[in-house]
């Protein structure tokens, strides 16, 4: 909301561009996880880029994404609303640098084993917080990025105690401008 806030005063100085963006996620959980491997899945939405100076910009996004991690017996599968802000700083030509916080609401968490399913989201913290890290290329209307969101925040709701397991989550995305 905030985020959305200052884009209305930073928009009235500069030009603000709007888009989608889709892209690959290859997740898993960190923290004291044990023998776990990734899982693949997609990330859609919206964003918003608001030049702040000639270098500098700041890109909220409104992002659909598809987390979790496979284990031994399981695949747990995460859905995601997350709301990265990202600041961006160009190095060199199209070229930037992405860093800023992620914030998530998880929508939905199933396990399957098998064909067995259980809903897993009554037991899962239903907020996720990540600090987004990434590398990018603007060329004309396209976004390519490349984005690591580092867990910051326990998936599990308090019920292990001493134990954390963050979201980690490497992305590929390409972005069209409207």
């Amino acid at each position: 909301m905030g985020a959305f806030a200052l884009l209305s005063v930073v928009g009235a100085q500069a030009q603000t561009s709007f888009g989608l963006k889709v892209g690959l996620n290859v997740a898993n959980i960190g923290g004291d996880a044990r023998n776990t491997d990734p899982r693949t899945g997609v990330h859609a939405g919206f964003f918003a880029t608001a030049p702040i100076s000639e270098r500098f910009a700041i890109q909220p996004e409104l992002l659909y994404s598809q987390q979790g991690f496979k284990n031994d017996d399981f695949t747990y599968t995460y859905h995601y609303l997350n709301i990265p802000l990202i600041f961006k700083g160009t190095i060199s030509g199209g070229f930037h640098l992405q860093v800023g916080p992620q914030f998530g609401i998880l929508l939905d968490a199933k396990r399957k084993r098998g064909n067995i399913t259980e809903d897993l989201s009554d037991n899962l913290n239903k907020y996720d917080g990540a600090l987004a890290l990434g590398l990018g290329y603007d060329v004309s209307r396209l976004q390519i990025s490349a984005r690591y969101n580092l867990g910051l925040s326990d998936v599990n709701d308090g019920n292990e105690k001493g134990a954390t397991y963050p979201n980690n989550v490497f992305q590929v995305s390409v972005g069209v401008k409207l």
